[in-house]
This record gives structure tokens, C-alpha cells and sequence, in this order.
């Protein structure tokens, strides 16, 4: 074998009977006759380690000698601090089109793309940035093809229903790479893969499997006591089944009598059911039938009555229940007084609830964590989040009330309105700290919680993965509130997964979740490295989503919060003209402009043509929000335009509103030779020293005929104090009230004998 080298007679003799795929892997020919093979030579025709030719392997290692040996030779390997500035800084060939060498090349082209799908044929156009391409997704066209689909759709039932589950699925589908999005996700997810769909894989419908064969077999009692406990820690999924069976509840007084079951317990709970149930009357008439037969009412039964009246948000009614109750001379408990107070909190009076605890306190009767919750909740859902705060600290604190779940849960949704992730995230770990378990409700309001920030949208898969895992109950609630972090993550593949697992468990999407896929294609239009061609997919996909809220809901739906989410995604993808032509479509739809609305456009318009922002500021119908008077601001100063700036400053003083500091430095700048903005900012400063004066004489209370409401139950209560004699002196008997004014003795030491400073100890360590 002349054409093999000399490495071992063994060898060779195998090569001669082996194939050529079989042979070594180890590049020992290479290695025997030259140095190993760099990244240059593989851009040549250079030998692989099967190489049989010495011939070949002399001509790689010449034209390496010939390459390496030229002047201006640079190593693959080198540093670009060590490259030649030369040859740095040196441009690439500038490619040029020719449209007459595109027209010769077009003759040929049927025989050059044989087997090439036809850009040409695309519907999107042939330009991938250009006018053509995404002419067909302009509002106009978007809103004819929508109107038209609709037109040729069937007629159907009015009852809503969730979109085609493959074209909504479609209309989800992320631009990117399937391998790369997939990849994406496992990274973003930490490595873990998708959880089990089954509720026998989770691991509580495993223990309470096990719990049941124990109880069969009886084996291991202690073990089978500890699974129990462990299995009866989900309060929300316990109050949601005893709901559902109330809700279905069709017996009365008469049949519960009939079967025999007629207890004070039972009529009671049977009252409790038409209570919630609506029936009002049907509760009353069963406590009037179980008087007149003997059974007679206690505090549970006035806390069922008074549960219905929560229910109906009649505070009027509770207060009638409460009376009837005391004319029972029927003892008020926490129970009740809770029952009491939920149903004026219901019904927006948590001042009258903040009385009626005032009240208990005044009867000796302890609040408890219940009437503290009732309250708290009351705050949040007015939106006063920093008294509902205080409330939470100090019954901790000062009244020592431990706190639950449901407690914990509510101060978790009042995190969850203010966007406070962080905050959220560590009460979970307070009440955890505390012994407590997480139920559903807490579950869905820590979602809530982290899904209204980009930072910290992620942990709610995790969250959600916990609630399979312990076999919680998903609602609705939870899935819009998941959707809402896709949103945030600019994550079409997680939202289609979520679209899939709803359809799965039967859950309707809501109006607000249609929005929130909307807009989820405004997230991903902002990714870095966003295509062309990704942002005219985005678009489509956008419209295919409002295809499908019209198709569910076709006249229920609130069109312009939906075309507010359109009109979002034009403006992230850059679309400023397609965007401006959103504002007709409005009227087909049967909508009008908001404020939102009119936010997006500005705020476009405002980084983009100053002239049209302002064309369109004299348009839009005032006032807007205050962050607009701010943007408007920023533009007439960046536009040097000492007369806009003037009619913006006029409006400001208006509504009013304030500039804020850093556009009042630029103002100062820009308009400290303009006698015009010298009278404008006078007149903020003595309207800013109008409201000044006008809040610190409600807040210290310095105007005695205009007092606050919180002055005047501050005075009754302090007179009630004063009648109760909490101010007056103790009363003593005559003979130890003479002695009390005597001198000399303990009563006038307390009043004379006070401790008086050692003058002279101060003069002489002050003269030393």
C-alpha cells in the first residue's frame, strides 16, 4: 500500500479491509507529518484526519508557510487590541443594487428558484420595511376584513363563548424560532419542565389518595392523623364547596321539620342559606316560624339574617336585625358585631364600621382578628391604602391581634393595587414565618401582585406551578392575572400555553383578557433586535386576537379599551402614521377616544412631530391626565416656541397643575428673558400659596366654623369622655379630703416636694 504512510503494519492492514467510514478518529496522520490543524486551514481544501495523501498534506502545509509568512499576517487568535488600526478600522465592500441587473436576473429566475418557495407570492408584499408590505395591516384594511369576516360568519347563539381553540392558538403564535423560543423558555423557567396537567400527579391528591387507603387498611394511624391535618389546611377551597352547597340549598322550614331535622343548628343554617341565596323574606318568615314552634333564637341565627343583609349591602336592614336582636335580650358576641360591621363596609360606610367597633370596645367585647379584617378589607376596596396600613400595624402591635390568612391575603391585594411586588413578596413570607398556609385566594392575590411589574412577572408561573403541585383549585381570576404577566414578558408561547390549559379546564376568556393578549404583542414589538417582518407579524397576530373577541362577544364587548390596545401596538412597532389612522375607526366599532387613547398619541407624537403633537393637543377634548400637561410641557419647551409654551402654562394654571422640578429648571433656563413666562410662574406661585394656606387650615384645624369631620367626632368624642368621668377627679371621703389639704403627709409631699436642680453643684463644676 504505497499511498499509506508507515505507521504500524497492523494498522494498515486494517485500513485496507475497512471502509473509509470506519477508519480511526484521532487525527494521527496529520499530527505525524505537521503541526495540528488551525481554524485557517478549514476554509481551504484541506485534509481531513481520514486523509490518505501525503500529497495533500504538503500542499495544506505550504500554503500555511505562504499565508503566515506575508507582512500584514494576523493570527486568527489575536486580540483586537493587537490588530494593525489599519486593518480595524477597514470597511467592508458596499453592496449596490442595479435594477437593470435585477431585470436581466429576473428572466431566469423561474429556472433559478426551482424548488424555493416565491417571496414574491407573499400577501404581506415584496418590501420587507416598506409601505407595500404592510399596507394590508393599516387600520382601514384591518377593520374592512374584520367587518367583512363578520358579515360572511353564520349567525349564532348570544351566549358568549371562548374562540376557536386552533385559531386563536394560530393567531398566538410567536414570530420567533420554535427551537429558539422553546430554548428561551427552559432558560427563563430555570431549567424546569412544564409540570403535570394531571391532578393525580400533584402531590396533595397523592397524600390524600394514600390518606384514604390508610383509612381502609388501617395502617399506621399516626401517620394517617398527621396526612389529615395536612390535607385540611386550604380554607378558601373549604369556604368555596360549603358556598356552592348553600347556593343549592331548595329545602324550608316545613320539610326540615317533615325529615325530623329541625334543630335550633340547622334552621339556622337553613336561614343562612335563603340569605345568601337572596331571599330575604324566606329567612325572616323561617326565624318568625321557628319562634312560633318552640325553637328559640340565639346569636347564630341574627348572624345568618345579618349575613343576608351584608349580602344585599342594606346596612338600613342590618341595623333593624341588630335592634330586633336586642329586643330579644339576645347578647351581642364578635360574631355578630362583625356580621354588623361587614355589612355597613359593604355597603360603603366604613366610617359607621369604625362606630360600631368603638362600641364593642365601650361593651367590654374584645375585637378579634375577624372585625379587624372586616375593616381593613372596607379600606383597601376604597382605595385608602395607607390608612388600611396603619390599621394593620397597629392592631398588631398595640392590640396584639395575630393575624391569619384572610388578613394576610388582604394586605396582599393592597399591595397587589399599588404595584407593589416586593412588598407582597415578603408578607408571603411573613405569614409563612407565622405558621400559616397559603390558601387559593392568597395564591391568586400574590399573583396579582408580582404580575403587575416586569421585574417580577416571572415568579408568577412559579406561584402557579405551586398551586398544581398542592392541587388548588384555578380560577379564572388567577388565569387573567397570568396572562397579564405574559403581557408584561412580551411572551406569546406561555400566553399560548395558558390559552390551551383554560380550554382544558373549561374557563371562559374575559373582555380583560383578550386586552391583555393585545397587548402583549406592544411588549414584544419593544424587544431589542425586533425584524421587520417580526413587527408585521405582531400586527397581524393582534388583529387576529380582536377577530376573536368579536367573534365571542361580538356587541359586549368595550371596543375601546380593545382599540386603545391596537392602537398601543402601532405605536410600539413604530407605525405613527397607521396609528393616526386609528382615530376614524373608533366610530365604526361604535366607540370614542379616551384619555388613553389620546395618551398614546401624544406621547408618539411628542417623540417624533412636534407640529402634529400640537395640532393634535388643540383637539383633544380637556382636561386630560396630569402626566399629559407634563409631556405637552417637555414638547413646547424642546420646541423653542416662547408662545406655546405660554398657551401650555395657561392651561396648567387652569386645571391646575403644577410643573414638575426638573421642567421647572428647563422653564427657568429657557424663559428667563420672556416677560410673558415671568407672569405665568407668578401666578402658580400665588395659586401654589392658595392651596397651601387652604390645606394646612383643614389639616391643623385653625378655622373653628369649618371644622373637618374628623375634628368634629374628635369633640363628641371627648365629651362623651367627659360625661363618662374619665377627666374628673377620684372622690374621696370628707375626712380624707381634709387630710388630703393639709400640710405636711403624702398627698401634699406629691403635690409641693418636687425635685428642684443642685445650683449650687451646677456654679461649681461650671466655675471649674
Amino acid at each position: 500500500m504505497p499511498a499509506v504512510p508507515r505507521f504500524g503494519q497492523r494498522q494498515a492492514k486494517k485500513l485496507a479491509q475497512r471502509p473509509v467510514a470506519a477508519l480511526p478518529r484521532t487525527p494521527q496522520f496529520f499530527v505525524r507529518f505537521g503541526p495540528p490543524m488551525t481554524a485557517e486551514d478549514l476554509t481551504h481544501d484541506a485534509p481531513s484526519v481520514l486523509v490518505e495523501s501525503r500529497k495533500l498534506i504538503d500542499d495544506v502545509l505550504e500554503r500555511r508557510d505562504k499565508l503566515q509568512s506575508a507582512p500584514d499576517y494576523v493570527a486568527p487568535d489575536t486580540p483586537f487590541w493587537r490588530v494593525p488600526a489599519k486593518r480595524r478600522n477597514k470597511k467592508g465592500p458596499k453592496w449596490e443594487f442595479h435594477p437593470q441587473d435585477a431585470e436581466d436576473e429576473g428572466e431566469a429566475a423561474p429556472e433559478q428558484l426551482q424548488g424555493i418557495v416565491d417571496l414574491g407570492r407573499n400577501p404581506l408584499g415584496r418590501t420587507p420595511g416598506g409601505r407595500r408590505r404592510s399596507e394590508p395591516l393599516s387600520p382601514s384594511n384591518a377593520t374592512s376584513k374584520l367587518l367583512r369576516a363578520d358579515e360572511d360568519r353564520p349567525a349564532e347563539a348570544d351566549v358568549p363563548q371562548g374562540p376557536a381553540e386552533p385559531e386563536l392558538h394560530r393567531e398566538l403564535d410567536s414570530p420567533l424560532d420554535d427551537a429558539a423560543a422553546g430554548a428561551a423558555s427552559v432558560v427563563e423557567s430555570g431549567g424546569a419542565t412544564r409540570p403535570s396537567r394531571r391532578p393525580e400527579d400533584s402531590l396533595i391528591a397523592a397524600l390524600r389518595r394514600k390518606a384514604t387507603e390508610y383509612a381502609q387498611t388501617g395502617v399506621d394511624p399516626e401517620l394517617l392523623q398527621s396526612l389529615s391535618e395536612a390535607l385540611q389546611h386550604h380554607p378558601g377551597t373549604e369556604r368555596a364547596a360549603r358556598l356552592r352547597e348553600m347556593q343549592s340549598c331548595e329545602k324550608d322550614f316545613e320539610a326540615l321539620v317533615m325529615e325530623g331535622k329541625a334543630s335550633v343548628a340547622n334552621i339556622n343554617e337553613l336561614i343562612r342559606a335563603q340569605a345568601l341565596q337572596g331571599r330575604m323574606a324566606d329567612a325572616m318568615q323561617t326565624h318568625d316560624a321557628m319562634k312560633l314552634h318552640g325553637y328559640a333564637p340565639d346569636a347564630e341565627t341574627f348572624v345568618s339574617l345579618l349575613a343576608g343583609a351584608a349580602h344585599q349591602r342594606n346596612a338600613d336592614l342590618a341595623r333593624k336585625l341588630f335592634l330586633k336582636m336586642r329586643e330579644q335580650l339576645i347578647s351581642a358576641t364578635p360574631k355578630v358585631y362583625a356580621t354588623l360591621i361587614q355589612a355597613h363596609v359593604r355597603a360603603g360606610d366604613t366610617a359607621s364600621g369604625y362606630a360600631l367597633l368603638r362600641k364593642m370596645e365601650d361593651e367590654s367585647i374584645q375585637p378579634d382578628v375577624v372585625v379587624h379584617t372586616v375593616l381593613i378589607n372596607g379600606l383597601v376596596n376604597e382605595g385608602r391604602i395607607e390608612r388600611a396600613w396603619e390599621e394593620f400595624h397597629a392592631a398588631r402591635t398595640w392590640k396584639l391581634i395575630q393575624p391569619d390568612e384572610v388578613l394576610f391575603t388582604v394586605m396582599i391585594k393592597a399591595c397587589a393595587i399599588m404595584q407593589e411586588a416586593e412588598r407582597a413578596l415578603n408578607l408571603l413570607d411573613d405569614l409563612r414565618t407565622c405558621g400559616l398556609y397559603p390558601t387559593d385566594i392568597t395564591y391568586g392575590e400574590i399573583i396579582h401582585a408580582v404580575s403587575t411589574t416586569s421585574d417580577h412577572a416571572r415568579k408568577a408561573f412559579d406561584f402557579y406551578r405551586q398551586m398544581q403541585a398542592e392541587d388548588l383549585p384555578v380560577s379564572a381570576f388567577v388565569f387573567e392575572h397570568l396572562l397579564q404577566a405574559c403581557r408584561h414578558l412580551g411572551d406569546a408561547k406561555r400566553a399560548k400555553a395558558l390559552v390551551e390549559e383554560m380550554g382544558e379546564q373549561h374557563v371562559v376568556l374575559s373582555p380583560v383578557m383578550y386586552n391583555h393578549l393585545v397587548g402583549l404583542f406592544a411588549t414584544a414589538m419593544r424587544r431589542p433586535h425586533v425584524s421587520d417582518v417580526e413587527k408585521l407579524q405582531n400586527l397581524r397576530h393582534a388583529w387576529g386576537v380582536v377577530s376573536a373577541a368579536r367573534e365571542a362577544y361580538s356587541d359586549k364587548l368595550d371596543w375601546t379599551s380593545l382599540l386603545n390596545e391596537i392602537v398601543g401596538v402601532y405605536v410600539a412597532g413604530g407605525f405613527s402614521d397607521f396609528a393616526m389612522d386609528m382615530l376614524p375607526q373608533y366610530a365604526v366599532f361604535g366607540a370614542e377616544p379616551d384619555a388613553e387613547t389620546w395618551e398614546h398619541l401624544l406621547r408618539m407624537l411628542g417623540e417624533r412631530d412636534i407640529g402634529r403633537f400640537f395640532t393634535l393637543w388643540n383637539s383633544v377634548p380637556k382636561p386630560l391626565p396630569e402626566e399629559l400637561y407634563q409631556v405637552a410641557l417637555d414638547v413646547a419647551l424642546r420646541s423653542r416656541s416662547s408662545q406655546q409654551t405660554c398657551a401650555i402654562l395657561e392651561e396648567m394654571y387652569t386645571v391646575p397643575v403644577f410643573p414638575s422640578p426638573q421642567l421647572t429648571e428647563r422653564l427657568a433656563r429657557a424663559g428667563r428673558h420672556i416677560i410673558q413666562i415671568h407672569h405665568q410662574i407668578g401666578k402658580f406661585i400665588a395659586l401654589n400659596r392658595d392651596v397651601k394656606v387652604a390645606s394646612a387650615k383643614r389639616e391643623t384645624g385653625l378655622t373653628v366654623r369649618s371644622p373637618t369631620p374628623e375634628q368634629e367626632f374628635r369633640d363628641r368624642y371627648f365629651d362623651k369622655l367627659k360625661k363618662q368621668g374619665v377627666f374628673r377627679r377620684p372622690w374621696l371621703p370628707f375626712g380624707e379630703y381634709l387630710v388630703s389639704k393639709q400640710k405636711g403627709g403624702e398627698a401634699y409631699a406629691r403635690r409641693h416636694d418636687k425635685p428642684r436642680p443642685n445650683l449650687l453643684a451646677t456654679s461649681t463644676s461650671s466655675t471649674s
